[in-house]
């Protein structure tokens, strides 16, 4: 009789843990869905959530950055790229906001995790790429985000670059944001997401806005 009871008893355990098992798995593969685009929404789009202003003044070459940001701290890059090495004038973090001397040729490049902010300069021919950690020539960059992409004079680019995720027949398709498109839709939810977000998964250290919507 004891030996059925143990048996019983076994077995009820194994179940138990089978159950756990199979609602953990069922919990896991929600919010992996979830992540990836909410089940209720037809639209999601990823933003930086802070704006980083910069103004110039060429009279007193000085750049203006972070009105109405304080104590917001940012990395700030000036570099020269007028010639045929860029020269780096300041890399620092500084608490917003704050002046720097630039010249009309200087990129200003402010970064935090969550934004960023661009004064253009000249282009320098190789390219080069300014992340919160430091500032490299185009291609040897370390995989940290935001990082801005100095292209030519006054073209630039950030990655990532803010997109959307829209839902289709054929699944999930990532787009350039479209706000027209998303201004006929309803905002449902919106929250700070970082590289734990599906989407994000290759960006380290960025931080973005994730704005739900539905029809």
């Amino acid at each position: 009789m004891e030996e059925y009871i143990d048996l019983a008893i076994a077995t009820s355990i194994f179940l138990f843990f089978v159950a756990l098992s199979v609602g953990l798995c069922y919990y896991l593969t929600l919010a992996y869905a979830s992540s990836m685009l909410p089940l209720n929404a037809v639209a999601v789009a990823y933003r930086y959530p802070l704006k980083i202003p910069i103004s110039y003044d060429a009279n007193s070459k000085t750049a203006t950055i972070g009105v109405g940001l304080d104590e917001v701290r940012a990395v700030i890059a000036v570099v020269d790229t007028s010639g045929a090495t860029y020269q780096v004038k300041l890399f620092e973090e500084l608490a917003l906001p704050t002046k720097v001397n630039a010249g009309d040729n200087e990129w200003v490049i402010v970064l935090t995790p969550s934004g960023y902010g661009v004064k253009t300069g000249a282009s320098y021919p190789s390219g080069l790429v300014v992340t919160i950690v430091g500032i490299y020539p185009k291609g040897s960059a370390p995989n940290v985000y935001p990082q801005v992409v100095i292209a030519s004079p006054d073209q630039f680019s950030i990655e990532p670059k803010p997109f959307m995720v829209v839902k289709t027949g054929a699944g999930f398709q990532k787009k350039t944001i479209d706000d027209n498109y998303l201004s006929k839709l309803r905002l449902v939810n919106s929250k700070i997401v970082g590289s734990s977000d599906s989407w994000l998964k290759n960006y380290k250290g960025v931080m973005m806005l994730k704005e739900e919507y539905s029809s």
